[in-house]
């Protein structure tokens, strides 16, 4: 019993970081979209929290719609959220950065902070860098892909083998 408790207990644990892996890779792949959005949104002149209400409206109408629950967005929903119950724009975004917990969107909640300030100019510089990051991500999945279609490749190689050489040893016998 003892150990049936010990290998559910461990079970349940590589299945949480399992749902964290995937978070996290979600995260990544929509960070250009999502930083990409804002900027448009920001050059269509509406304001930086304007663009991210826009945003988080939008979302949640998609998913009244039925579709699918986006980690980013949720997150983004809650920052918003905060904004409105009385949270400085400000922190808000600093801690829609620290809730995400990746570089990249830590770095984008410094970037909100300072367009506060300064203006969207760095925005525009992070878009180009996100859809490098994204090219990047596209590129690890692919070559995880690969090693993960090499046992099949293998295996049917052999199978076709078998399919020629049974043959051929079989009218070497007779």
């Amino acid at each position: 019993t003892v150990i049936s408790l010990i290998l559910v207990y461990m079970a349940k644990d590589q299945e949480l970081k399992k749902l964290v892996q995937e978070r996290e890779l979600e995260l990544r792949r929509d960070y250009a979209q999502v930083v990409s959005k804002l900027v448009l949104l920001l050059g269509a002149g509406s304001a930086l929290r304007m663009a991210w209400e826009t945003m988080v409206a939008d979302y949640q109408k998609k998913r009244e719609a039925g579709g699918p629950r986006r980690y980013v967005y949720e997150e983004m929903a809650l920052a918003c959220r905060e904004m409105q119950n009385g949270v400085s724009e400000g922190r808000a975004y600093e801690n829609f950065g620290l809730r995400c917990r990746l570089p990249c969107y830590l770095k984008l909640a410094a970037l909100l902070e300072q367009n506060l300030k300064k203006g969207n100019r760095l925005l525009r510089e992070e878009v180009a860098e996100a859809f490098e990051q994204r090219k990047e991500l596209a590129r690890e999945q692919g070559e995880k892909a690969a090693t993960r279609l090499l046992f099949p490749m293998v295996l049917t190689l052999a199978v076709v083998m078998l399919l020629v050489l049974v043959p051929a040893g079989m009218s070497m016998q007779m």
